[in-house]
């Protein structure tokens, strides 16, 4: 894992940016953050020598939980602190009681600020409890502590064998201090600001019954039945028959197909061809089609499949089945990999069902339940809330929020996707992608982008420029598509409406040095010589051997009159590529500048 930056100006280099990108792929495949290590707790001794010991596995909480937030706090009003903790895996959340006896005493306050310089809840208040032998105990009411959490805003304070207070001073954030006298060692406390007096508050015990819960995992099953609550268009793309003859799917002609993968291998395939032959009028008459696609052989060149086809052959197969294609196994996983976190490679059997119009609305991992399909075939006809409810892993209700209903989990992953279909080449699935985002999520910029990209492809260069500037109007700062108008408008000479955008692009992204190059040459051709300089400057941070920028810079700087700083870019153009002609033109000119003392 890449170190994380350590200021919050930082710029991110490109090899970061890549770690970063693998980290990430790694977490939705399941990683642990923590890499399994178990939770540690850490006694404070008090011993110089042996400050702190370690007593993870006597306290209990020594677990191998993904942990994320801690909250300490007195549960049960028993006087000493119990522990809270969230984690990323299951259980989400877990509560350890503290139960160490102790003959120890304690103090708890909660403080209420009542002026203008002070917050309600206090917080960035100093706490300073001073005991009748002189001890100071400190603390600040913080507001948070941990990762992602808040502990309780009472403020508990340890005081050992201590059995009086001498008095409690607090320091308001406003810079007031004031004095508590007379509080009492065992006692909850409210201590509002200005009172000057401590305000008892009886809390009683509560019983907190706790027992062991040991984690009830629920049965593995191999199979899955995954609704999409985004669906994905299934690209025309061709199998290979048993006589290797190469055929396109026939899907998107008004029918549902079910894609079931499979290999001779595989006993559970067996059985589900088996099921799916006995059972192939039913479905066909219920308005689904099947193609049964063996995957032996892929991972072999130019190799057949005569085990599959011979298996094909004893079956008897009704319906249509061939071989799969590395291209069409590579777009079904990403189909697979874009919908769901923690993806892993395709199994076998592996079924995807697939509409009247085309799109892939549910992904059977496992042997396939022929019934499924049929109960699944009006999935994609449901409307967007519905397929989301049914796309949840656990039961539950949607609630009826317009912000909840928006699903922006949908967004992302549908527009992950359409930008997939785009660098993949399938322009015309990619547009309609786009275009049916822009219809459901009209304040999101990134479609437009994507649309305004097709149409560079296409030639349609005004369709493009207006689509970049639509992705703008909704997001100004839109990195790519200020990058990408910007670039468009240089092509078409409109150099000086060209540079706003460039440096938008690379204000939105400082490690894009391509975009930083055009930008410093259109400068360059204005004339603007300080702002090329600032840019070439930052382009050779990005990358200090090219002769190029280096060249460049030493002529932006000759035309400011810095002549000898000129002098020596250009020489270092010139270590770099000794036959870069324009650096060698203009150092002959600046020297017999030099020499004429101009």
């Amino acid at each position: 894992m890449s170190q994380s930056l350590n200021e919050a100006d930082e710029q991110k280099t490109s090899k970061f940016e890549k770690a970063n990108a693998t980290f990430g792929a790694m977490m939705r495949r399941g990683r642990s953050y923590s890499g399994r290590e178990r939770n540690c707790v850490f006694l404070n001794t008090a011993k110089p020598d042996e400050r702190f010991a370690n007593i993870s596995a006597t306290s209990g909480i020594d677990l191998p939980d993904d942990g994320r937030a801690l909250v300490a706090t007195d549960w049960d009003h028993d006087g000493d602190l119990d522990v809270w903790i969230s984690n990323r895996n299951a259980p989400r959340l877990r509560f350890f009681r503290n139960d160490v006896p102790s003959e120890h005493h304690h103090l708890t306050l909660r403080l209420q600020g009542t002026t203008k310089t002070t917050n309600r809840d206090a917080i960035g208040a100093r706490i300073e409890v001073i005991l009748t032998d002189g001890r100071p105990l400190i603390k600040t009411l913080r507001a948070g502590q941990s990762f992602l959490s808040q502990s309780t805003k009472w403020i508990h304070f340890g005081l050992g064998d201590a059995e009086s207070i001498e008095s409690v001073k607090v320091q308001w954030p406003g810079g007031e201090t004031e004095t508590f006298p007379n509080l009492e060692v065992d006692q909850r406390y409210s201590l509002i600001q200005n009172s000057g007096k401590a305000e008892k508050t009886e809390t009683q015990k509560r019983q907190t019954t706790i027992s062991p819960s040991p984690v009830d995992l629920p049965p593995t099953d191999s199979t899955a039945r995954i609704h999409l609550a985004s669906l994905l268009p299934m690209a025309r793309l061709n199998y290979q028959t048993f006589d290797g003859a190469s055929k396109p799917l026939p899907t998107g002609q008004g029918k549902a197909y079910v894609l079931s993968l499979w290999a001779s291998w595989c006993p559970p395939c067996e059985e589900e061809l088996q099921e799916l032959a006995e059972r192939a009028q039913e479905l066909r008459d219920a308005g689904i089609e099947i193609i049964a696609l063996a995957v032996d052989g892929l991972d072999e060149d130019n190799a057949g499949a005569p085990d599959a086809e011979k298996m094909a052959k004893r079956l008897d197969l009704p319906f249509t089945s061939g071989r799969a294609t590395r291209n069409l196994i590579s777009y079904l996983q990403s189909a697979h990999d874009y919908q769901i976190t923690g993806a892993e490679t395709l199994p076998v059997p592996v079924s995807f069902l697939i509409d009247g119009n085309g799109k892939i609305s549910v992904i059977y991992k496992g042997k396939l339940n022929p019934d499924h399909l049929k109960e699944d075939l009006g999935h994609s006809q449901g409307t967007p809330l519905e397929r989301f409810a049914r796309s949840a892993p656990l039961p539950g209700r949607t609630l009826p929020i317009p912000t909840v209903s928006r699903h922006r989990n949908q967004y992302e992953a549908q527009y992950r996707f359409a930008t997939f279909l785009q660098q993949r080449g399938l322009t015309q699935l990619a547009n309609a992608e786009n275009k049916a985002l822009i219809k459901s999520f009209p304040k999101n910029a990134g479609p437009h982008n994507n649309l305004g990209i097709s149409y560079i492809r296409a030639k349609k260069i005004d369709l493009a420029e207006a689509s970049f500037r639509e992705a703008l109007r909704i997001q100004p700062d839109h990195g790519k598509a200020n990058a990408n108008l910007g670039t468009l408008l240089a092509q078409k000479g409109k150099l000086s409406d060209a540079i706003p955008h460039l440096k938008q692009a690379v204000k939105s992204n400082q490690q894009d040095g391509k975009i930083l190059a055009m930008l410093s040459q259109l400068l360059l051709k204005l004339e603007r010589w300080p702002e090329a300089q600032t840019s070439l400057e930052k382009a050779l941070k990005l990358n200090p051997n090219s002769p190029n920028h280096c060249s460049s810079l030493g002529f932006a700087l000759a035309k400011q009159g810095q002549l000898q700083q000129a002098v020596e870019h250009l020489e270092q153009a010139l270590k770099l590529e000794p036959t870069h002609a324009d650096a060698r033109r203009n150092l002959t000119t600046i020297r017999r500048l030099i020499e004429q003392g101009q």
